[in-house]
């Protein structure tokens, strides 16, 4: 089959997450051309399935949802489905939570992180009690780590289209003696889980987080939610599914478009 996996991604010199290693399995039986509308123009063939990754209404989904190709979207966020979504062969989703809320006919759920980074290494040294990331966002909740004793760090990126929430943020953390760091390259986000006690991850429901949690939980962090997000909640126990998981998944998804 023919994928045209079509993406937004500001920082893919970093991105080696569990999607990111599942695309790269499917490439041994598909070819795969990567599209990052970020910086490239959407330019599909006929005779590709479209692969979209993104939240209903985000660049991603406005693109390709009206393309005549046979097509399927990977979820991301927590927009409620469309109507339009019957245009979509299939839907991928992360979590239980989200399942209650699609009505399509061919869903199929597909989530896993990239464990060929996150893992535990032994021995390590804690360095540090709390670790949090996310966006520099009102809903990853940074501020709530405040709270927590020890030497606390959040990782995060700003936002580039609202600046001003995110200096904010980062401002009320470095007051409050939070260590504060730009986003980085996965390998070391996997050291610094593995040096920390706790991963607060506190987003609220529309603040993400699903991969953090695993990643952490991968790393021998404990990880600590809030109580008013279910869809992190599930994630705190069970399975850390990995991105063989999610490439098995997203071939089962695709053979239901054949």
């Amino acid at each position: 089959m023919n994928i045209a996996f079509v993406y937004h991604h500001k920082y893919e010199d970093k991105w080696r997450d569990g999607l990111w290693a599942a695309i790269k399995l499917l490439e041994k039986n598909h070819k795969v051309k990567w599209i990052n509308l970020h910086n490239q123009k959407l330019k599909v063939a006929k005779k590709d399935f479209v692969l979209g990754w993104g939240a209903f209404g985000s660049p991603v989904d406005n693109a390709i949802k009206d393309l005549p190709n046979k097509k399927g979207l990977c979820i991301a966020g927590v927009n409620i489905e469309p109507p339009y979504s019957i245009n979509y062969d299939v839907l991928f989703y992360e979590t239980d939570w989200f399942r209650g809320h699609l009505k399509h006919p061919n869903v199929v759920k597909a989530f896993g992180i990239n464990t060929d980074i996150y893992y535990i290494k032994e021995p390590t040294k804690i360095k540090y009690d709390y670790i949090s990331v996310g966006a520099f966002a009102d809903w990853k909740r940074h501020d709530k780590i405040i709270n927590k004793e020890g030497i606390r760090i959040v990782i995060g990126e700003v936002q580039e289209d609202n600046l001003a929430e995110s200096m904010r943020i980062i401002k009320k953390l470095v007051t409050n003696g939070v260590i504060v760091m730009p986003m980085q390259e996965p390998e070391f986000l996997a050291k610094l889980y593995r040096e920390t006690e706790v991963a607060y991850i506190p987003a609220n429901l529309h603040g993400g987080g699903e991969r953090a949690v695993l990643e952490a939980r991968a790393c021998g962090c404990e990880v600590i939610v809030e109580n008013d997000n279910p869809k992190l909640k599930e994630l705190l126990y069970g399975s850390i599914y990995s991105h063989i998981d999610y490439a098995r998944e997203l071939e089962k998804g695709l053979r239901l478009c054949l």
